[in-house]
């Protein structure tokens, strides 16, 4: 089995060979760097790392002294994080901050972050779709700097052609175009691909040979089944808007994602203290941006669950790699006290044959599904039935008869359109702030 083609790209930026120590060796250097950047060109880091010496950190360990930065502190004063002249910022990024209401996070990106973005899909894209191929990208593109756009650049350099749908047509619509097109390869949003692989006219997108799962967590059942619908190589991409898209990436191992160690540093901390966790421990995954000018992240909180894994990856790769169980604060709160992850309802619910996605509430108490079914659903009795049957496999024991707190519906509308990331309309229990 091959590296991934981000061995070479990792070695070019970091002019090292690619063995364990020489890349921590290198994390600590550019942990450095960065520091003493954003202490002096950013309000809000100079102030957070006036109480450490300039040589700080000493070493990797050293560096989870640091505080961590909260998604609040973005919406907070977006402005104090600039690191960059404001003439210089090509692009902002507005975006909700999860469990709040009022201000949103503000990210700012310069000419040489947008640079680098398409650097990073350029190499990762490269991982499964050869140069003069075909993509097409079920992506928000119309912006100038948005991540369809920057993608179709990307893909350009290497002479692949991109179509871009969005806003996004009907299954059939968007298969009837994959069948006109005859692209190598897909992009897009993990719940849309399986609404895609799952209708009645999945056939027409048999010739796909890749697909590349981004900007929402994709759970190993939905990756199997799209895998099996057309015969394809699936692959996952992680990463966060505010990365600039990047991150880490799956490769042909299915052996967690590969940190882009060139431009981030991964971290998994404890829930409650921020301390960094060894390998295997399951936390928090925090990002520290290494080449990010115009707004850089130092121990930024995903809110997203993981674990660094140890050792080499089966390809032969000694890149440090991340699993992920997405977000840590979506499922649902059950009664007593109880808690019911949205990525254990995935594994569960995307067994089931004829579901494409579904979206999931609490609603007065009682835990409301919305199933949605691509090209219309069966013999909706029989299909609730089913559904009950695994959701009684997964609940914990309650005394209480399953239809009493449950109530399980059909929608004619895909449930997590625009983006799967929002199925959780409430629910989630506050995460601690460490």
């Amino acid at each position: 089995m091959k590296k991934t083609p981000l061995d070479d790209w990792i070695a070019s930026l970091t002019g090292l060979p690619m063995t364990r120590r020489a890349l921590s060796r290198h994390a600590l250097s550019a942990l450095r760097r960065t520091l003493e950047r954003a202490r002096t060109s950013s309000p809000f880091y100079g102030a957070r790392l006036a109480p450490f010496p300039e040589d700080f950190p000493r070493s990797l360990r050293d560096y989870g002294a640091l505080p961590v930065t909260d998604p609040g502190d973005l919406a907070a004063d977006p402005m104090a994080l600039l690191a960059a002249p404001q003439e210089a910022v090509e692009r902002i990024v507005t975006l909700p901050t999860s469990g709040t209401t009022g201000a949103a996070k503000r990210i700012f990106f310069t000419e040489r972050d947008l640079a680098r973005t398409m650097d990073i899909f350029r190499v990762g894209m490269s991982s499964f779709v050869r140069p003069g191929g075909r993509v097409l990208v079920l992506l928000p593109w119309e912006r100038p700097g948005s991540i369809g756009d920057l993608l179709r650049k990307s893909l350009a350099l290497d002479g692949i052609r991109c179509n871009c749908l969005w806003p996004l047509p009907d299954e059939k619509a968007i298969l009837e175009e994959v069948a006109s097109f005859a692209p190598d390869c897909l992009a897009g949003l993990p719940a849309q691909i399986l609404c895609l692989a799952r209708h009645p006219s999945a056939h027409l997108a048999r010739g796909v040979q890749s697909v590349l799962l981004c900007a929402d967590f994709a759970a190993e059942r939905l990756v199997r089944a799209v895998s099996d619908a057309w015969g394809c190589l699936v692959m996952r991409h992680y990463a966060l808007t505010e990365l600039g898209y990047g991150g880490a990436l799956e490769c042909e191992a299915k052996s967690g994602f590969h940190v882009m160690e060139g431009h981030f540093f991964f971290e998994v901390a404890d829930l409650v203290t921020g301390h960094p966790l060894p390998p295997g421990r399951w936390g928090e995954i925090l990002v520290t941006t290494l080449a990010a000018e115009g707004t850089p992240l130092l121990r930024y909180r995903t809110g997203d669950g993981g674990r660094i894994l140890r050792g080499r990856c089966p390809c032969g790769s000694e890149i440090r790699r991340v699993a992920v169980t997405g977000r840590i604060g979506n499922g649902v709160a059950l009664a007593g006290g109880g808690f019911l992850p949205l990525a254990r309802l995935d594994e569960a619910l995307f067994a089931l044959p004829w579901l494409g996605d579904y979206a999931a509430a609490v609603e007065e108490g009682r835990i409301v599904l919305a199933l949605y079914a691509p090209g219309g659903v069966k013999d909706p009795p029989q299909r609730i039935e089913e559904v009950k049957a695994l959701l009684r496999t997964i609940l914990p024991p309650s005394g209480r008869r399953l239809d009493e707190f449950v109530d399980v519906r059909f929608t004619e509308r895909q449930a997590s359109r625009p983006s799967s990331v929002k199925r959780m309309a409430s629910g989630a229990p506050p995460r601690p702030r460490p």
